[in-house]
């Protein structure tokens, strides 16, 4: 996987900061989650352009809250793997579609 951009809220805390990530294998995927890393909620899509995952990655970063910044790519930090969130609703992700893996919106 090739992290290709992150951004963070700039909040720390459990119910405020806010993640995102674009990454390249195949297919084009943006992650985003809602939260702290043990108990944030994780949200998936998958595009096949470039595109249109950065279109998402900025509706993403309009919506949030907070001084959103993007990080180094060479400090990304990989996405959160789908495996964290097995026994919380995962399920495959498809083209254009959010899959919630912690219940409810961002």
């Amino acid at each position: 996987m090739d992290v290709r951009g992150r951004w963070w809220n700039g909040v720390w805390g459990r119910l405020a900061r806010r993640d995102v990530w674009l990454t390249r294998e195949i297919r084009w995927r943006v992650v985003a989650r809602a939260g702290d890393s043990e108990t944030g909620r994780i949200l998936r899509w998958e595009f096949d352009t470039e595109a249109e995952a950065r279109a998402m990655v900025a509706r993403l970063l309009r919506g949030g809250s907070g001084r959103w910044r993007e990080q180094t790519v060479d400090a990304a930090a990989a996405p959160p793997p789908a495996a964290q969130a097995a026994g919380r609703g995962s399920e495959p992700v498809s083209n254009r579609q959010a899959i919630d893996e912690g219940g409810g919106n961002p």
